[in-house]
């Protein structure tokens, strides 16, 4: 996976932990299993949201959405505001998607109460979040109750309140709103967010739902921050001249071979994440008297 601003090019994720169209859904939360690149990949996007959108007083609110459903949308924001809380920022994840919320489902817990029971009135603020057991500084607000008027709730003045009061308490916000071209519930938000982040998936979706998302998102004047390509395999059999691609690959089977090397915040029930190779350190190099004392040695 990585990521690029839109002035740049489309960004290119390889993460297909996401079941096909048709096909049951699954979640699936980074782990001390998960393969390096999977992990790299939400590493590069963590720092080029990062860049994009710079961690400010105030916090920073990052809108994720898709054209059409099924398309890694939620995963990859679960997983996304996962990385961002592995590296001490306070982060809130919320489930904006009243209809069709899954959010829960990764975090297995039930989705009341939630977003939609405390724009109603029937709950606090504090009721509706959870702490999350994975990491500490990871909180969610499930989708909460399905409500027959969610636009309207997303809409409304204590929804425009509530983000300003949770940007007082977290440093990143990440919203996992609707699909943009199926319902228009993902515009109610736009407004009160620093950027907004495209998911679509690699040979499924289609050019054409891509740049009506994007306009879509132009028009509610959002700031489109760029664009994740979902389920995007790298080719192995096209090695690049340069060695790059050969030198990443040898880094994810460097770490599959050694089993102690994973990063470790010190919370509890936190998950393991392949270590990032740049930080290994190297071999101890001696100088050539030292070189020649030890073969002596040895002789």
């Amino acid at each position: 996976m990585g990521f690029f601003s839109m002035s740049q090019t489309f960004s290119r994720l390889n993460f297909n932990y996401k079941t096909k169209r048709n096909t049951p859904k699954t979640e699936y939360l980074l782990n001390k299993n998960t393969p390096f690149d999977v992990a790299e990949a939400f590493r590069n996007l963590k720092a080029a949201l990062s860049v994009s959108v710079p961690k400010q007083e105030g916090g920073v609110v990052i809108e994720m959405t898709s054209a059409y459903p099924e398309e890694g949308k939620t995963t990859v924001s679960v997983n996304l505001a996962l990385m961002f809380a592995l590296s001490n920022a306070k982060v809130l994840l919320i489930d904006a998607d009243i209809r069709k919320g899954r959010v829960a489902k990764y975090f297995k817990t039930k989705p009341v109460p939630g977003l939609s029971d405390y724009l109603s009135g029937l709950v606090e603020l504090d009721d509706a979040i959870h702490t999350s057991r994975i990491n500490k500084n990871l909180s969610f607000i499930t989708c909460g109750t399905h409500s027959p008027r969610p636009y309207e709730l997303l809409e409304s003045d204590e929804a425009q309140n509530m983000i300003k009061e949770l940007k007082k308490r977290y440093d990143y916000i990440f919203i996992d709103t609707p699909p943009m071209l199926l319902i228009s519930d993902a515009l109610a938000l736009t407004p009160v967010t620093d950027g907004a982040v495209l998911v679509c998936r690699h040979m499924s979706s289609y050019i054409s739902d891509i740049s009506r998302a994007l306009s879509t998102l132009r028009f509610a004047k959002a700031n489109i921050l760029g664009v994740v390509v979902n389920d995007y395999n790298v080719p192995q059999a096209k090695k690049s001249g340069n060695g790059y691609t050969k030198k990443y690959y040898y880094y994810s089977y460097e770490y599959n071979n050694k089993e102690d090397e994973t990063v470790d915040t010190g919370a509890p029930d936190q998950p393991q994440i392949p270590a990032d190779p740049a930080a290994k350190t190297q071999k101890t190099q001696y100088a050539p008297d030292e070189q020649s004392a030890k073969k002596k040695q040895h002789q």
